[in-house]
């Protein structure tokens, strides 16, 4: 139940019984910006009339319903004012929408309507009042207007709902029968303010004029962008419909400004009436407030009623709709009167300008009222709006003519039978009197006389009867030809349409079935040229549209390509010292336990922790934004699961002993291989294992490691990089994390694999860390064929299981789809022979193993003067014979001068990268046997590899163990 109002006004006399009468508009929702106006109007006349002394001695008391701008809420509140209020009238609706949902109302409780707004016509029901103006008081002349302006190429725009509909199909057909052109035709659902993509379509079909039937908030976006995006009233005029005063104020003057709008009042009209009402309605509701058409046409319509009801005694609907008929009021619009036939108001036509103060200076009008004709019975072209019983139409003069041909063709036989019949007698009695008895000659001539006069009549009577059918012929004759021009005309219009020439139009020459059947014709071909229009400017939005989508999408590639090459001339740029004190440090702590400064020790190992907790940061950081750009690759190989388990323990060694927690390793030495990433896999565990370190306090961590023969269970996720369900019945490797520690709650969980997120924000500040670790894990695992999953329990712990198949395939290397079904292996020993394959072909393009002799001499080729000094210091202690150079140019030089027993090679230095120096070498044939080891910050093993290189280690390289590498070379095969 909406919110009912009554508003008791003073009765003339306090012991009569006041009117009821209701009041139903729109007070919230987006036609309220009209519709409270127009209930104010309403309210104001009521005032009058009860301090004049009433209506039949009785005061108006009105009842407000609020429409809500809702249909069936209107639908609802008209009821409850007819049965349940059970008032005399009701005054409302705005919309046409409106007025149709409560009409059903009025006609079953016998109601009675005054509806205050202009409309589309093609109604007259005996329940409403119509006082606002039909098509033929706005509309029509409103494009006659046009159109006399050299304005000829109109567009239509309007909201979505029967008012614009029904208008603008009146429009369509008089343009197509006044020789104006339909430029496009849009509707915007009721309210909406999306309104730039209808300004665009207006803007590229270029139209001399625009015909606005927007209603509420629609029109306050729709000139607001419209002024926003250039266009001046001068250069593309828009005529509005359904614009007054009260919209001018909320849409801005200065955004309408210079505009038309087509009505039957202004407050500008300079009448007696018309200054007492507006000064009376500016007195009860603020100097601020306007007046406009349809507050007038409200305001007119209760006096209206009030002077029916007077001249009827009654307030019973049948009396009062039967004294209506031709009462006349002095309105502050000028006289107006009710036609007696339609129910509708006789108005002047007026035609205005949109001022900067927010006024409307009128243009035109009409001179006199016109009379209310919403049916268009008095215009050609719109016969097909409203058809009418056929009296002389076509078939009303082929059935006339018909008829006329059968009475005088059956006159001719009568008259004819008739005079035969005479005849016949008068011979029979010539025959009789030559009998024997005879008849006298006198007798006889007068028997001769009679026949003759018989035969002369009967003469007459059939000449007047071919005097008659040729007439009938001629007048056939007439109407037929006319009839085949018609039909011929309408032929060649049709023909002419069917050719592609949608400008032809075939004549409206009359109201009858052909001039319906024209008028249709004509305005569909408008409509069709309209919409082909309307193709061709959509065609063109979209081709422009590409072509942005197409320079965006090269923007963005080059953004991305600048967001790459920025990443990485910044990562190396900060790992490049990062490098240096991680390595300084570690040689300074051996150094410090030589010199027996232990206390130093401590110190330098905060240093050495600290940066390498830094370079952590980055290099996720980098990770996450080359796994965004999809840069990043699976470097396959097969390796021991338990060497990979050992290393990861001796890593996160030292983070359980901080927080005093014990780990516990379950997993078979003999587990055997599988064919992965390492480096990631050992990212992702190592990430997994410090997490439960860093949330467990005095707690146990476990590491379960088993193998799943024959069967993986499907992996569901919504992520991008899911993996392929193809490798779900492969066997697998399960590396599970438990932990005793902190737990999480499930909103905890939904959350835990989102870029820079952790549990909660205090998790952050109490533990540190960017939130990117588990996020970095699991596209890992989902690119090589697996996921992570997690259990975990609030203040009880949690559990992390990484499931891979033993023998991943890297997605860049698969085949298309239809092809890879028939590549699966069919067993496992297809599986193993399947990956050694793959690993031979990798291992056939590296340069030879590490094989160096005793003393071996080392090149170094880095452009960080650090790092050659870190690398020269190491290998040094180990007994190398370490040379360097700043430049691949360089060491080219010094690798064809010493022809070492290795080189150790950076990839990012300037003028000549590491990809060029070790291309150059492996071209070299003096050169291409001696083992190259790549070290870099760059994640790209495999083209090093297929380059030729030996090993790849990225760095910060643990100077001492790779030192120790080296040095396991020396001798071998020996």
């Amino acid at each position: 139940m909406g919110a009912r109002s009554s508003n008791p006004l003073e009765a003339a006399g306090p012991t009569r019984e006041p009117i009821k009468i209701g009041v139903l508009h729109s007070l919230t929702g987006t036609m309220s910006i009209s519709e409270i106006s127009v209930k104010d109007a309403t309210l104001l006349a009521v005032e009058e009339i009860n301090a004049a002394g009433g209506v039949l001695g009785r005061p108006l008391e009105a009842v407000i319903e609020d429409g809500a701008s809702d249909l069936q809420t209107f639908a609802q509140k008209a009821k409850q004012l007819l049965l349940e209020a059970q008032v005399a009238v009701v005054f409302g609706c705005w919309t046409s929408a409106s007025r149709k949902a409560v009409q059903p109302a009025f006609d079953h409780g016998s109601g009675l309507l005054f509806y205050p707004v202009q409309y589309e016509g093609l109604e007259q029901c005996p329940n409403i009042f119509y006082t606002g103006a039909a098509p033929n008081q706005q509309i029509v002349p409103g494009v006659n207007y046009l159109l006399a302006q050299g304005k000829r190429k109109i567009f239509l725009l309007g909201s979505d709902y029967i008012f614009p509909r029904t208008a603008n199909r009146i429009v369509k057909a008089q343009l197509a029968a006044q020789g104006g052109e339909l430029a496009g035709e849009v509707y915007l659902p009721l309210g909406s303010g999306d309104v730039g993509e209808a300004i665009a379509h207006i803007l590229a079909v270029k139209p001399d004029a625009i015909l606005n039937t927007l209603n509420g908030d629609s029109n306050v976006a729709f000139f607001q962008k419209l002024r926003e995006a250039g266009v001046k009233p001068d250069n593309l005029p828009v005529m509005s419909v359904s614009v007054a005063e009260e919209e001018v104020r909320a849409i801005g003057p200065s955004n309408i400004a210079g505009h038309l709008v087509v009505w039957n009042y202004f407050q500008t009209v300079d009448t007696p009436e018309n200054r007492k009402f507006v000064k009376a309605y500016k007195a009860r509701y603020g100097e601020n407030r306007v007046t406009d058409d349809p507050i007038e046409a409200a305001y007119l319509g209760v006096y209206l009623w009030k002077q029916a009801v007077e001249k009827a005694g009654s307030t019973n609907v049948v009396k009062v709709r039967a004294a209506a008929k031709n009462i006349e009021f002095a309105a502050p619009s000028g006289k107006v009167k009710i036609d007696a036939q339609t129910q509708h108001i006789w108005k002047t036509v007026r035609i205005g300008k949109v001022r900067v103060d927010g006024q409307i200076e009128e243009i035109w009008n009409s001179g006199a009222p016109v009379p209310p004709d919403p049916f268009l019975k008095a215009y050609p072209w719109a016969a097909a709006f409203a058809p009418r019983p056929i009296s002389l139409g076509t078939r009303a003069s082929l059935s006339g003519l018909f008829v006329i041909l059968v009475l005088i063709t059956w006159m001719a036989v009568g008259v004819g039978w008739m005079g035969s019949v005479e005849m016949k007698n008068y011979l029979l009695a010539i025959e009789a009197a030559s009998a024997p008895a005879g008849v006298s000659e006198a007798a006889m001539a007068v028997l001769v006389q009679q026949t003759l006069a018989v035969v002369s009549r009967t003469q007459h009577w059939l000449l007047g009867a071919l005097v008659l059918s040729a007439i009938a012929g001629i007048g056939g004759f007439v109407s037929v030809s006319a009839i085949i021009r018609n039909l011929g005309l309408l032929r060649e219009t049709a023909e002419q349409m069917a050719s592609g020439d949608l400008t032809a139009r075939s004549p409206v020459v009359s109201n009858d079935a052909i001039g319906v059947l024209s008028s249709t014709l004509n305005t569909m071909a408008q409509q069709i040229s309209s919409l082909l229009k309307g193709l061709e400017v959509r065609q063109r939005q979209l081709e422009e549209r590409s072509e942005e989508l197409e320079v965006a999408k090269n923007a963005a590639e080059a953004a991305n390509r600048a967001k790459s090459t920025f990443l990485a001339n910044m990562t190396h740029e900060l790992r490049t010292p990062l490098n240096a004190i991680i390595g300084y440090s570690e040689l300074l702590q051996e150094e410090a336990l030589e010199l027996g400064e232990e206390e130093f020790v401590m110190d330098l190992a905060s240093i050495n922790m600290a940066g390498k907790q830094l370079l952590t940061i980055i290099s996720d950081i980098l990770d996450i934004s080359k796994i965004e750009a999809g840069k990043v690759t699976l470097f396959l190989e097969t390796f021991e699961v338990w060497n990979l388990i050992e290393e990861v323990v001796t890593t996160v060694q030292p983070m359980l002993g901080k927080n005093g927690n014990t780990l516990i390793v379950n997993c078979d030495r003999n587990i055997g291989t599988i064919y992965s990433d390492s480096s990631k896999l050992r990212q992702a565990l190592l990430n997994l294992a410090s997490n439960a370190a860093k949330f467990t306090d005095q707690g146990k961590i476990t590491i379960n490691v088993w193998k799943e023969e024959g069967k993986v269970l499907p992996i569901g996720n919504s992520e991008e990089l899911s993996a392929d369900p193809s490798r779900c019945q492969q066997p697998s490797i399960v590396f599970q994390v438990t932990d005793t520690g902190i737990g999480m709650t499930e909103d905890q969980v939904s959350r835990l694999f989102g870029a820079f997120t952790q549990a909660d924000d205090s998790t952050t500040r109490k533990y540190g860390g960017t939130g990117l670790g588990l996020t970095i894990s699991r596209k890992f695992c989902q690119m090589m064929g697996g996921d992570i999953k997690v259990e975990s329990e609030f203040d009880c712990g949690s559990s992390f299981t990484i499931r891979l198949p033993i023998a991943v395939t890297n997605p860049k290397q698969v085949p298309e789809d239809r092809e890879i079904a028939q590549m699966q292996p069919k067993s496992c020993e297809d599986l193993e022979t399947s990956v050694a394959t793959t690993e031979a072909k990798q291992k056939a393009v590296r340069s030879q193993p590490l094989d160096l002799p005793d003393a071996a001499t080392v090149l170094v080729i880095d452009d960080d003067p650090d790092a050659r000094d870190l690398m020269t210091r190491c290998l040094s202690k180990e007994g190398f014979r370490v040379r360097s150079s700043a430049s691949g140019q360089g060491g080219l030089l010094l690798a064809k001068e010493l022809l070492p027993d290795a080189i150790i090679l950076d990839v990012m230095m300037p003028s000549m990268d590491g990809w060029a120096v070790l291309s150059t070498l492996k071209a070299d044939p003096d050169l291409a046997e001696i083992p190259v080891i790549m070290i870099t910050f760059l994640d790209d093993q495999n083209q090093g590899l297929e380059l030729g290189a030996a090993e790849y280690l990225r760095k910060p390289v643990d100077y001492k163990r790779f030192a120790a590498l080296l040095s396991k070379y020396q001798g071998i095969g020996k």
